[in-house]
This record gives C-alpha cells, structure tokens and sequence, in this order.
C-alpha cells in the first residue's frame, strides 16, 4: 500500500508539472551577431520597395518576440523612439503626447494612443535617450554619446534607454544621416547590430524605411534596401515610410533643411489627420507609426 501511494504522489506532482500556470514563453530564437564586412548586394538590390506595404503585417516571430518580452517583464504600454533628427523632433508623436491631435477619419487609433499613455508614462511626449540629432547608426550604440545626465557610465545611449523605459516596442528609423557619412557594408552591420541587441532586451524592433535625402539619390534607394532586407532576414515589420512620402510634395522632404521632413502650413496641426495636412512628411510619419502600433495590439488575441 505504501509502494502504491508513492506512486500516486509521483503521478500527481508530474501531471501538476504539466499544468501551463500562466504559462511563460520562452524567448525566441535571436539572431547571431553580424559580420564586418559582409553583406549581400545582389539579394538587396533585389528588393523593390513600392512592392512592400506602407503599415505591415506583424508575421509569427514578431509577435512571439513582442509576447514573450511582455512575459519577461518589458511594460506593454511603453515603446522607446530610436533615430536621428527625425526622431529626436518636437513633430514626431510628441504632439500626440500633449494631447493635440485630430484622428479625423482614423478615429480607431483613439484605443491605441490610450494604451501608450499611463500614469507615469507616456512614450509618444517622452524625450528619448536614443534618438538625437546627428545620430546615425553608430553613434547610437557608443557610450561616448551618451547624455551622463540620465545614463550609467559606459552605457549606450540605446541601452540607457532601454533601461529607463523596460520598453515593449522600439521604433527604429536610420538612414538620413548614414547615406552621407557611413559605407553600406557599415550601415547593414550596425543597422543589424541595433537589431539585435533591441531582440535580446526582449524589445521588438519595428524598423522603418527612411525618406528620400534629395543629395543622395541612390544611396537613398539602396539604404533603404538593406533596411528592408534587414526586416526580412530577422522577420520584423518594416514602415514603408520612403514610399508613402514618394507622390508628396519634395517627396516629404523640406527642400531647405533635407535632413527634416515637411510640417502642414499650420505646423502645430501635425498630427491633426486630417485634409491637406495629409501632404506633409511629419504627419504621415505620426499616422503611419499609430497605424503600426495598433497592428502590433490588435495581435495580442491572436
């Protein structure tokens, strides 16, 4: 009888083993480290950017990275900005932030701006760590740059923030300063590089092609190439922003400062949604990036 309620206390204990207790995901695999000086031209010229969609589909890897970064301890209701001056700028979400917006026919989006805003935190008026004026892919993972004020010494200014925000989400646009000053083979391995420690923070990396830089017309088109080869290697949503702004005027571009996008001609209306305002690089910018991260909840159910 002994004998037989041993058995019976193991058989209980290994059927309550298998019982998924709000069952913890295990993290996805992440991609190896890149290579310096590898790169695959042939496959990247190959891409054809108006082929891919404006706002994208959030495929299986993504939502696992997203997921399982939430069950590790990542707050679902934050995403970090990381970029260049086009990132780092009064016109891009902070607006949304403060309150000052006009969904127009986008009216949908309403839910999702709630989600990103708590009590003691709001990442659209957030000013971020990892995105400034200047920055270009390599800066961004150098603790050189980083502002002593709110990071830790020997600290990146990408893992300053991350640490600040434990966030869910990064969305990550490079390349307006990159055409200018970085080869392509650098741009992929530090673009790759981003990637990746953003998949080891348990953060999903949203990238984000960049607008056309009027005085690097090919580099433009092949940068954003790799970035969107970048998104397809790793399998992670990629924004078509370059081909959103392609029909606007300047192409989204200010003819005057092409390091900046263009603002509607009432520039306090960027994020208003909303007729002409609809022509303008920032505005579509804000529109498209909600429209993603409305994408990226809606799969929570899934």
């Amino acid at each position: 009888m002994r004998q037989k309620a041993l058995w019976v206390v193991v058989i209980v204990v290994v059927s309550l083993m298998m019982i998924p207790f709000g069952t913890v995901q295990a993290q996805p695999p992440i991609p190896d480290d890149p290579t310096w000086g590898e790169i695959d031209l042939g496959a990247i010229t190959e891409i054809d950017l108006t082929a891919l969609p404006l706002v994208p589909e959030i495929g299986a890897y993504a939502q696992a990275v997203y997921q399982a970064g939430i069950e590790q301890g990542n707050n679902p209701h934050t995403f970090v900005k990381v970029g260049d001056c086009m990132t780092d700028n009064d016109y891009f979400l902070i607006p949304i932030g403060e309150g000052n917006y006009d969904l127009g026919e986008y009216a949908d989006l309403q839910a999702t701006i709630e989600y990103f805003i708590t009590d003691d935190l709001n990442s659209f008026a957030r000013v971020s760590q990892a995105s400034l004026g200047g920055f270009n892919t390599s800066s961004i993972l150098e603790s050189m740059w980083a502002n002593p004020e709110f990071c830790e010494a020997g600290e990146s200014p990408l893992a300053c923030e991350f640490r600040h925000m434990t966030p869910s989400i990064a969305l990550i646009m490079f390349g307006t300063n990159d055409v200018q000053y970085l080869p392509a083979e650098q741009f992929d391995y530090f673009m790759r590089a981003i990637v990746i420690e953003t998949l080891k923070n348990g953060t999903l990396p949203i990238l984000s092609t960049f607008p056309h830089r009027p005085e690097f017309p090919e580099e433009s088109i092949l940068y954003n190439q790799i970035v969107a080869h970048i998104a397809q290697d790793y399998e992670l949503p990629l924004i078509n922003l370059w081909l959103a702004l392609e029909d606007l005027p300047n192409q989204g571009v200010d003819p005057v400062e092409t390091t900046h996008m263009t603002t509607p001609v009432e520039s306090a209306q960027v994020c208003y949604f909303i007729g002409e305002n609809l022509e303008a690089g920032f505005t579509v910018r804000n529109l498209l990036t909600l429209q993603t991260l409305d994408a990226v909840l809606a799969t929570e159910g899934e």
